[in-house]
């Protein structure tokens, strides 16, 4: 095998952290590798901050509509085509991805890579390109930004049934009769608020005796007081189960 291509930093993960640390070191004069196995723009652009709110702003559109009469303006009923509200995310979504990689792509002195990276020893590493291809690249200086991935509750049954998880609730192209949401922290409650508002169903399941375990008492109250009021079913001190004989979720 050919000797690794030899960098003076490898970095592995092209988010939040890795692309302004790799434009940072180009710049400074140290030639690095940046590796990215998917896209551009780490968890916050594709999968978190830059789609969720976009979203969130298609469902407050939905809900001052409802709420037009409150106002003194007058409606007619509001319907919601997700196939569109997911199409406008993905289009931000690109277009601030498409932005960032250019700018990675325009830094003399950084090699962007698509790929999986792996250490072979502690100075190199080995890249599975994802056009099929492998290299292997060495450096004194590596740095992991490896992100973020939505974690699975161990709730009892859930392996046994289709169901969906902070990535793939956004590309839904329909609005859900009924979603339940198991878990009442910062992100489950923005997704629950968010279909209520296109137009769901929605119950929140949270074990513990109140929603958002790390804020004060009276600011989790709150919260859970404004979710009923928007028609949200929350449940405290519930835990959920998923029924092995019908696909469907029970409450204790």
């Amino acid at each position: 095998m050919a000797a690794p291509q030899h960098y003076d930093a490898i970095i592995i993960g092209a988010g939040q952290a890795g692309t302004p640390l790799a434009r940072a070191l180009a710049q400074s004069g140290r030639r690095t590798a940046l590796i990215e196995r998917e896209h551009v723009g780490g968890t916050c652009i594709n999968e978190g901050c830059t789609p969720t709110k976009t979203m969130v702003a298609s469902a407050r559109v939905a809900y001052l509509a409802r709420r037009g009469a409150d106002y003194g303006v007058q409606t007619g009923p509001v319907t919601v085509n997700m196939a569109k509200v997911r199409q406008r995310k993905r289009e931000i979504v690109d277009s601030f991805r498409n932005g960032g990689q250019r700018r990675i792509e325009q830094t003399e002195g950084v090699d962007l890579l698509f790929g999986t990276a792996s250490f072979r020893d502690a100075k190199t590493v080995d890249v599975a390109m994802n056009d099929g291809s492998t290299r292997q690249l060495s450096a004194d200086l590596s740095f992991i930004n490896a992100g973020a991935r939505p974690s699975i509750p161990g709730v009892e049954g859930i392996d046994d049934v289709p169901y969906l998880n902070s990535t793939t609730i956004m590309e839904l192209d329909a609005v859900p009769e009924h979603l339940l949401v198991i878990g009442g922290g910062y992100i489950g409650l923005e997704f629950g608020q968010m279909f209520r508002r296109f137009g769901s169903r929605v119950t929140i399941v949270q074990r513990s005796a109140r929603l958002l375990a790390r804020e004060d008492d009276d600011v989790a109250d709150e919260v859970a007081s404004i979710l009923r009021q928007d028609g949200i079913d929350v449940l405290l001190e519930t835990e959920a189960r998923v029924s092995r004989a019908t696909p469907t979720a029970q409450f204790a």
